[in-house]
């Protein structure tokens, strides 16, 4: 009777230490996530702590080539005018011309 007393107590301590072993293995596990998860949090917060100024600067550029290429529209539309023009005083030049000869 004292044997299998001590058999089952054997027993039970084993499967103590096992359950104890496993449960050390997942806090440390989770310590180490804990880790990562921090020095992510870390990392983003560097990141967006600098958007705004990055942003507003590349907002800043974008305004002005907007407004570059609306004068560059601009202009275009002032050289086709023009070409155009040219093109038909070409050709009520060369109207002119036939009628002279």
């Amino acid at each position: 009777m004292l044997t299998a007393v001590i058999i089952i107590n054997l027993l039970i301590s084993l499967v103590c230490f096992y359950i104890a072993a496993r449960v050390w293995k997942i806090r440390r596990t989770i310590a180490r996530l804990e880790l990562r998860i921090a020095a992510m949090e870390r990392r983003s917060s560097n990141v967006l702590s600098t958007s705004p100024g990055f942003l507003g600067k590349r907002q800043q550029g974008t305004r002005q080539l907007r407004r570059r290429y609306q004068q560059l529209e601009l202009q275009l539309q002032q050289v086709q005018q023009l070409l155009g023009l040219l093109g038909l005083g070409r050709m009520l030049w060369s109207r002119r011309d036939r009628r002279l000869r």
